[in-house]
């Protein structure tokens, strides 16, 4: 069921997601911020083994990270599921809650204020951009 670059970029838009979605699954995060290009490589072979090994076909891959993908699912959740895995390892109520862990993943790896928050503004709108920068408590 692997679509091309195109038919994924409609998929996309269809969800109502930003074009810097689908700068991201096509083309990788490099293209929408340099700090992007190891967290959000373009949609490649896990991506879809996840939709066919799960039958999930309502997944609409947004971006991976190794054997990571993030999703669009068609009840307007975003899940994070590793090929590696049976199921979803988490599932996000809004887009701007994924936009948050990919933040906070840069927030991690030491990416400066300034260069989230050019990310965040290009993902999301500006009244949530402030919140999606407040990094996720992760303690275990």
């Amino acid at each position: 069921m692997e679509l091309d670059a195109e038919q994924l970029g409609e998929r996309i838009r269809a969800r109502g997601l930003p074009e810097a979605v689908v700068v991201l699954a096509t083309q990788g995060g490099a293209g929408v911020h340099p700090a992007l290009e190891y967290r959000a490589e373009s949609v490649w072979a896990p991506s879809w083994s996840v939709i066919e090994q799960s039958g999930r076909a309502d997944l609409v891959p947004l971006w991976a990270c190794g054997t990571t993908s993030y999703y669009s699912a068609a009840d307007s959740t975003f899940v994070e599921w590793s090929a590696e895995e049976d199921k979803p390892w988490r599932v996000f109520a809004a887009f701007a809650e994924l936009v948050r862990s990919l933040l906070t993943d840069l927030y991690e790896d030491e990416v400066d204020q300034r260069a989230r928050r050019a990310i965040a503004g290009q993902l999301l709108p500006r009244e949530l951009v402030q919140d999606a920068l407040r990094p996720e408590n992760r303690q275990v």
